[in-house]
């Protein structure tokens, strides 16, 4: 393999014929790590335990034929790049392979002149959605708040798809991906978003099964659009820095007092000034504002927490439990009780 031909990380790839393990692959040791085995069921099995870059796969196999074990890996999403192989120049059996979604068909005895090119452009796919996930995570990211956000990730998603060319599995693969990374991101970017939000609660992608690549994406987008939604009403976009200073320092202190007084004095500002920026930056009052994000605040108490009610209203600085109560029932039309039961039941 010549030095333009060399691939950075070595790919990992399980091969699975009913014969001793090709010595072809000796050659590809520095970039490509093999584990062999010679019948369909040890290969379904590893593929349930491990993860693999690439497959090759005989269509002659003992226990679980080739074209079988490929069904079940694209219906199960085991892995992202299958390549047939077969003794026989059939060409129907090329066509079966790639009806089912095989990513290649090689003839076997496997050759470096068959080998190299197939190994290059699953490299290659695979490092065209990776830096495409790097990049379009941290935009992401960067837009919560954006009512564009669902468009945006729809873009992304379209573009990762136009990579894997229609790779189902890998699709799959990469839009998972992508959703964790731009959560990560997204409260690794806003310390104060941990006030509100728990980012273990978007962790449930890791219990959807498989599915269609479109089910995939609908959640993600839902969910990520609705973290969208919370940070906008927390966080909006004002493109004024004095109004953002203030609101970070209100979301880092919502836990206490936040009196429109000592907020102003803080900033260098008067009562009557204070509001008017509220006003002309937010189009609402700054009571408006703090009551929201007291409200989100409690939220988050109520169901991550064992605090008493009247701990979170004395915590959120309402002296007057009763006031606490009814401005919570009033936003959210349930007593704060109900809404603990509702919530902690739906954690369960």
């Amino acid at each position: 393999m010549g030095k333009e031909e060399t691939m950075e990380t070595r790919l990992r790839i399980l091969e699975a014929v009913d014969q001793p393990r090709d010595s072809i692959w000796d050659r590809f040791q520095e970039y490509a790590e093999v584990t062999a085995v010679r019948d369909g069921e040890c290969a379904y099995h590893l593929l349930c335990e491990q993860k693999f870059d690439l497959v090759f796969l005989n269509l002659m196999l003992s226990g679980l034929d080739g074209l079988e074990l490929l069904r079940r890996i694209r219906q199960q999403e085991l892995c992202g790049f299958v390549v047939l192989t077969s003794e026989f120049p059939d060409f129907r059996y090329a066509q079966q392979g790639i009806l089912y979604g095989a990513f290649d068909y090689l003839l076997r005895p496997l050759t470096e002149e068959t080998l190299l090119p197939v190994l290059l452009r699953v490299r290659d796919r695979m490092g065209q959605a990776d830096s495409v996930l790097q990049q379009e995570s941290v935009a992401l990211a960067e837009e919560m708040g954006s009512p564009q956000l669902p468009q945006r990730f729809d873009e992304v998603v379209q573009a990762l798809a136009g990579i894997q060319q229609g790779n189902d599995a890998r699709i799959d693969v990469m839009v998972r991906t992508l959703y964790r990374a731009v959560v990560e991101r997204t409260f690794a970017d806003r310390p104060w978003l941990s006030r509100f939000e728990q980012p273990e609660a978007y962790d449930t992608i890791d219990w959807m099964g498989a599915g269609s690549p479109s089910m995939v994406r609908d959640y993600c987008r839902r969910r990520l659009g609705e973290l969208s939604d919370r940070i906008a009403i927390l966080y909006p976009k004002t493109g004024c820095a004095k109004l953002d200073s203030i609101l970070l320092y209100l979301l880092d202190n919502v836990d206490g007092g936040c009196l429109q007084k000592d907020v102003a004095a803080a900033h260098y500002l008067s009562n009557t000034a204070l509001s008017e920026l509220f006003r002309s930056q937010l189009g609402r009052s700054y009571r408006s504002y703090v009551t929201d994000i007291k409200m989100l605040r409690a939220q988050y108490l109520l169901q991550y927490t064992d605090q008493k009610i009247y701990e979170i209203s004395a915590q959120l600085g309402y002296r007057d439990v009763n006031y606490f109560s009814r401005i919570f029932r009033q936003r959210y039309g349930v007593p704060l009780s109900q809404y603990r039961q509702q919530t902690q039941d739906y954690q369960i």
